[in-house]
């Protein structure tokens, strides 16, 4: 008894064409992650903080001095919750505290400011986008970013908890 094989040619593309189709959404670790494009999209609420002639038109987390404990989840590398430190708005140190990379440095799609974080939310041509930012308090707690419509594995969610403001001395 003989048993009937399909061409190898059309096994080859059932299997091929799902596994590009899937692959076609990938891109390099930081491409969407750290995209810090500018914003301009008007907020509701908040502080506005910037530059005079590039003021953002959103809510903003006024604090220059600070550090925050950041939970990245997107279709990127896991790096578990990272402790970012920022001095002068700028981000300063950012290191792994859990998960697979413990103790090193955080990759560059998780050095982000809180305001980097808000400024991709506000970024023009976001497809969607939910910041929860609970009443009384000076920063968001989460930030869904949603770049393209009807795309696959582009979406990234920001969770920033245990928010510590520093008081740097004058002089």
């Amino acid at each position: 008894m003989s048993t009937m094989r399909p061409p190898s040619a059309a096994v080859t593309a059932a299997l091929t064409v799902p596994l590009l189709l899937a692959l076609s959404a990938c891109s390099h670790e930081s491409d969407r992650a750290a995209d810090r494009t500018t914003a301009t999209a008007p907020g509701s609420s908040g502080t506005a903080t910037g530059s005079a002639s590039a003021a953002p038109t959103y809510p903003t987390f006024a604090a220059q001095d600070y550090s925050y404990h950041l939970e990245v989840l997107c279709f990127c590398p896991q790096t578990g919750t990272v402790e970012v430190v920022v001095h002068d708005g700028e981000v300063e140190q950012a290191t792994s505290v859990d998960g697979p990379l413990a103790g090193s440095p955080a990759p560059e799609f998780a050095r982000l400011t809180i305001n980097d974080i808000l400024e991709q939310a506000h970024a023009p041509g976001i497809a969607k986008k939910k910041i929860e930012w609970p009443d009384g308090q000076d920063h968001p707690s989460s930030v869904m970013i949603d770049r393209i419509a009807q795309g696959v594995d582009d979406e990234v969610t920001y969770t920033i908890k245990d928010v510590q403001t520093t008081v740097v001395p004058q002089g």
